[in-house]
């Protein structure tokens, strides 16, 4: 959902400079600009790609119904364009953010941050489960047709397989920045 996609991939560039904290408290560029491209590395393959694919497979529940009629995203075609570079903007802002944060020595004040963009998420999805729970047109969902996610067998198997993908090349991108923390001292 773009509601939450955005501010998670700040959360996650923040999560990338908490990831980085002794590689980025030594203030030495090489370090700041190897954790910063490992951020848009990661964000631009492992997960950018998927609100982009709900976006064009499953517009309205991407969208979560909210101010976008059409049942395509064709019908807006500067939509992916924006999308795109306001995903990007957030999430070098949130790497930049947390750089500032974690260079100041205020690792938990960064931390608040990915964890209420984390809260806030799942507040998005489990407080209107009417528009996030169900998949269909914003027309089909307007009329009571939208059915639960998990009835649409596409659907499912696309979520099951970016949520892995998402989250295990998280993991193991946040691992790979800890031990190389860990391997300088």
């Amino acid at each position: 959902m773009v509601q939450i996609d955005v501010p998670v991939a700040f959360g996650i560039g923040s999560l990338f400079a908490d990831a980085a904290n002794k590689q980025l408290q030594t203030g030495r560029r090489e370090y700041f600009y190897q954790a910063w491209a490992d951020n848009n590395v990661y964000q631009g393959i492992f997960f950018a790609w998927i609100p982009l694919y709900f976006l064009m497979n499953d517009f309205g529940w991407e969208t979560t119904y909210m101010g976008w009629e059409k049942g395509s995203i064709s019908a807006y075609p500067l939509y992916i364009p924006i999308f795109t570079i306001i995903f990007f903007l957030a999430a070098n802002g949130g790497f930049l953010l947390g750089n500032s944060l974690v260079r100041a020595g205020k690792l938990w004040s960064n931390r608040i941050v990915y964890l209420a963009i984390l809260a806030y998420s799942a507040l998005w999805i489990l407080l209107q489960p009417s528009r996030t729970l169900h998949v269909g047109t914003y027309e089909e969902w307007a009329e009571g047709k939208a059915v639960w996610f998990f009835q649409d067998r596409t659907f499912l198997m696309a979520l099951i397989i970016t949520i892995a993908v998402w989250a295990v090349s998280l993991f193991l991108y946040c691992r790979h920045l800890i031990n190389e923390g860990n391997r300088l001292d």
